[in-house]
């Protein structure tokens, strides 16, 4: 095997220029097929962890005629209010998994506007909300608490505002939690809130422009939005989201918020309930980058044919420029075994080192893919947010494939022209000039 081995780079080290075109075809094929892997793994990941800093820990339950097919197939027939999820059936489901779930729905009210220390207006979007509507829009809390239950349920006036509204508002340093806001609504209600919790607005789900004339969400109970709009009766909903907790198995948890609202429509002869989370949602798009990339790797892997063919080409020519070699090795006792053996070890090492300098352009590629991915992200305030540093994942699984699959091409294109070698008549390799 040594012999074997040495003999190899010996000839390879002969024809440098040679064995680098042959090793062309399968550094050509090894390196595109990492590149796509490495795109696809980076992406699947970015995609993840945007999801997840998104608000990945929501559910939705909706209304959805039975038998149908799809979410599009409720319009059939027309719902009434028995058909729809109210207030106390949602309160009864909170109640039994308290620790597990809150109500993430928003309800807009309008705009709204109020006068800083600086006489400046100040605009802003007043919406109603219950305690896992921050979670809806992936907001997350930077101090003091988020709406309660007990705000909700008692109508208290109090709200959570960005810190796009604390900068717009207050001076530098000014504490605003337990701050009272006198809000002046568009219809010319004026209203007065305390602030008991701060939020960083999230730009990519809304949109950037100028931070200090930017109008963010306020949003303040559902209850109280609801005498603002001057609703005082039962809630329906055709949909509802929740936020789960996630420290519970998120297939437990669906399965809970399944088997509540199912039992609750059982008697309904025309709806039932369909629940949705953004788990599902990745899981597809994480299945459809897998066929892409898969529809892909499998198009660019076609070049390592391409590539065998020229091993086999370059091998066959090789064996011709070695007959009289193979004719003294064969004479002096050398088995058909030993000589197949030469050249099939040969083909491998020429495909390995194609191979290896395939993984490494691969790996090259798919970080100055990553580069350019951070540079847009940098100069794009509204994705740094949300993506944050774009880090580029190498697909271990292609790696080892791709270091196989250059084993296996070497075997295979190089098995004929070894054979071919190991058949040769020693007397007329001999004599060949």
């Amino acid at each position: 095997m040594f012999e074997n081995l040495r003999m190899a780079f010996s000839s390879i080290a002969a024809n440098k220029l040679r064995s680098l075109l042959t090793m062309l075809g399968i550094i050509i094929g090894i390196s595109a097929v990492i590149t796509i892997t490495t795109l696809g793994t980076t992406l699947r990941a970015t995609i993840k962890n945007t999801l997840n800093s998104l608000g990945s820990n929501l559910m939705v339950v909706y209304i959805q005629q039975k038998n149908a097919d799809n979410y599009y197939d409720t319009v059939e027939i027309e719902t009434t209010d028995n058909d729809l999820m109210n207030m106390a059936m949602i309160d009864e489901f909170l109640e039994k998994y308290p620790d597990e779930f809150s109500m993430a729905n928003e309800n807009p009210i309008g705009s709204a506007t109020i006068v800083n220390s600086r006489n400046k207006t100040v605009k802003m979007n007043i919406i109603g909300g219950y305690e896992g509507t921050l979670a809806f829009n992936s907001y997350k809390l930077l101090f003091g608490r988020n709406l309660s239950s007990s705000d909700i349920k008692l109508k208290k006036h109090t709200c959570v505002v960005s810190d796009i509204f604390v900068e717009q508002y207050f001076k530098e340093k000014e504490e605003p939690v337990g701050y009272n806001l006198k809000i002046t609504l568009d219809n010319g209600i004026v209203q007065d809130f305390t602030i008991v919790g701060v939020y960083k607005y999230n730009s990519l789900s809304n949109g950037m422009g100028d931070r200090a004339k930017m109008s963010t969400p306020v949003y303040i109970p559902d209850t109280v939005a609801n005498n603002l709009k001057g609703i005082y009766g039962e809630q329906y909903f055709f949909n509802v989201y929740f936020a789960y907790n996630v420290k519970y198995d998120a297939n437990l948890l669906k399965a809970h918020l399944t088997e509540f609202f199912n039992q609750k429509y059982d008697a309904n002869k025309n709806f039932g309930v369909e629940v949705v989370s953004m788990e599902d949602q990745l899981k597809q798009i994480d299945m459809v980058i897998n066929i892409v990339t898969l529809v892909i790797t499998v198009i660019a892997a076609i070049s390592l044919i391409v590539g065998g063919v020229g091993v086999m080409n370059i091998m066959l020519v090789s064996v011709t420029e070695r007959t009289r070699e193979i004719g003294i090795r064969k004479a002096l006792g050398a088995k058909k075994r030993s000589i197949k053996r030469q050249f099939v070890t040969e083909a491998i090492i020429i495909c390995l080192i194609g191979g290896v300098i395939g993984i490494v352009i691969g790996i090259l590629n798919g970080e100055l893919a990553g580069v350019i991915a951070d540079h847009f992200v940098a100069s794009s305030p509204e994705y740094a947010d949300i993506l944050g540093d774009i880090t580029v994942v190498p697909s271990i699984g292609a790696i080892v494939v791709s270091i196989i699959f250059s084993t296996l091409t070497g075997v295979f294109f190089g098995y004929y022209p070894a054979s071919k070698a190991a058949k040769m008549n020693p007397i007329d390799a001999l004599r060949y000039d």
